[in-house]
Order: structure tokens, then sequence, then C-alpha cells
């Protein structure tokens, strides 16, 4: 058993090097990871350093001071075992640690729909990464090498309609349906694989619908991740919604929740992988939908809907076919299941 140093990660300086720290103690191994307090980084474990690529996620660590060890149960057949920490590989992506929150909403909330019910205390039992931003435009066009967006370049109407949107690949993709959505995750999977950002365990691909509503409140219970702001006179500071100038904006120009999440509401909405079903309740864990359906789940709102539409809990669902100018997605990285 051996031990490896991570590379210093990109938001942090090179003087504050990412130090593992290895113990061994009936059969298990305790680590533990020194650095900048409060970096996010991931410690990983291989069992053939000559295999470059073959490295295995075993968990994440926020670095505190002291230190939290993690464990790691060695099986007896393994004669040696490596470890390494590394730091997260996208400054795009959010680390969304494990957790419970009540999803749905209450039956007195203001401008509630009935398929928001019942509400469910749920556990999301392994923490996740889940992008800052919607994809962009720029992010689609170099996984797909195209951009099916509407607002991307001229859209001339009649004489006295004519409108130029501009080209600003930073807007969110849009017109893209959930199975352009899931070919861009797979794609984006065997890219990063391939140039070794991330381990082969792990996965792109959209957050489940629990997922979404967990990053979205940010540990609130409130209408809004911000609050409840009951007569919506708040919301134009974090949301895209009711027009919003015609068009679709670049992300992470309003106000993130508080994990850090841009545009959770408003600007497009934002497919997730379930199928849509009434909820079942209960107290569920890692819920991921139903096995089979006919129509996918959206959350979040858009540019173009109302104010009650970019409300945390409220959702929407279509054909895994349909395009949209106000419907785009984000992206989660994940390892093993769900």
């Amino acid at each position: 058993m051996a031990l490896a140093d991570g590379a210093a990660p990109p938001q942090v300086s090179a003087q504050t090097p990412l130090v593992l720290g290895l113990n061994l103690e009936a059969g298990q191994a305790w680590l533990t990871v020194t650095g900048a307090v409060g970096a996010v980084c991931q410690v990983q474990w291989t069992d053939n350093l000559s295999a470059t690529s073959r490295w295995f996620h075993l968990d994440h660590v926020v670095v505190a001071s002291p230190s939290a060890p993690i464990t790691d149960v060695i099986s007896g057949s393994i004669a040696n075992r490596y470890y390494r920490a590394v730091w997260t590989p996208n400054t795009n992506l959010v680390w969304i640690a494990n957790g419970t929150f009540t999803m749905g909403s209450p039956t007195n909330e203001v401008d509630r729909s009935s398929i928001e019910s019942p509400q469910a205390v749920v556990t999301i039992s392994k923490g996740f990464w889940i992008g800052k931003y919607e994809v962009s435009q720029g992010d689609y066009l170099a996984v797909i090498g195209s951009n099916p967006s509407y607002f991307n370049g001229d859209r001339s109407g009649p004489p006295d309609n004519d409108q130029d949107y501009g080209i600003d690949l930073a807007r969110p993709v849009e017109q893209v349906s959930w199975i352009d959505a899931t070919n861009y995750c797979a794609h984006l999977t065997t890219l990063e694989r391939a140039a070794r950002r991330i381990p082969t365990n792990a996965v792109y691909r959209l957050p489940t619908e629990a997922e979404w509503e967990y990053a979205c409140r940010a540990g609130t219970t409130t209408r809004f991740y911000y609050g409840d702001d009951p007569g919506y006179t708040n919301l134009a500071n974090y949301a895209w919604y009711g027009d919003a100038f015609g068009m679709t904006h670049p992300g992470g120009e309003l106000i993130p929740n508080a994990w850090g999440l841009y545009d959770m509401a408003g600007n497009v909405w934002e497919w997730c992988r379930d199928w849509y079903a009434a909820y079942p309740g209960g107290i569920p864990t890692d819920p991921q939908g139903p096995v089979t359906g006919t129509y996918r789940v959206w959350r979040g709102g858009d540019w173009f809907s109302v104010a009650k539409y970019q409300r945390t809990a409220r959702r929407f669902n279509h054909l895994p076919t349909f395009v949209d100018d106000g419907l785009g997605f984000r992206v989660v990285l994940a390892y093993g299941s769900p």
C-alpha cells in the first residue's frame, strides 16, 4: 500500500498543495487530507500504478482544520492499494454534499400547484457535482459541434419586428430535447475520460428531480431559495423571467443561491433525468422517478414565464423530443449510482 500526492488546484496557489495522510488499522485505511481550508477535493484509489487511467472514486473531502478522516475497508485479496487526493477538474462545477430536505410545496404556499405535493422528506445519500451554470451555447458547441439555440445571432422578422440578438455563446443553450441533453452528457463523459480529467467510474448526466430541487433549495424551505417573497418584489435580482427583455441572458449575471448556483430560477427551464409522475410521498432515499413514462421533467422556470413558475417547487414536463427557446439543462458529475 502506498500514497500518491495530488496536484495543486487552479483556484489555490501552488503554496497550498494537498497532503494525504494514511494510517492502517485492522484491515482499514484511515485517510486525512490537509491543505487550503474549505477546498473540495476527491480521494481516489487504484491497485495498479502502471495503468494511469485506472483511478477510482473513494470519497469527497472538504478540507478542514483539524482534518476529519475517511475510511476504506480493504479486501484481503488486494496486495496493494494506492491513494491520491486531487482537486476538482472543472471550476464550473459545485460540490453538493449529501443530506436531507423536504421536497415539494406545503398546501399553504402562495401560487402553488397540486402537482407539487404530497411533500416528502428526501435523503440524498451521496454527494455530487453540479453545474454552477446552465450549459452554455459555447459548452454545447465545443462538445457536439453545433448550436441549435434560437437566441444565437440575427433573427430578422418583419420590418417592424427586426431583432438582432447577437452571438453570445455565454447564453444557455436552448432548443435542445431531453434526448439532445443526455447525448451531450454521454459525449462529455467520453471526452473527459479520454483526457483523464475524470476517473473511469465518473459520469456526466442530468440531475434527478430530487437532486435538482435539493441543490436549488440550498438548505431553504421557502418559496424561493432566497426567501418567500410573497409579492415577487425581489425576484428580478435572482431570475430572468416575465419576458426578460425578450431573450435569454448569459449565465452568472444575477445573484446565485447560497450554494453558489446561478439561474436555478429563470433564464431557461432545465431537463431532469426522471420520467414525470405524481409524487408518491413517504420518506424516500435517492428517488429517481418511475421506471417508464411518457413525459420527462423540467424544473426552474424560464425567461418568458410569469413569476409563479420560477418557484423552487414548481414542476413541468413534456415529451423527451420536445424543444423550446426557453428549455435547456445543466449537468451533474456523479460516481456510481444513482
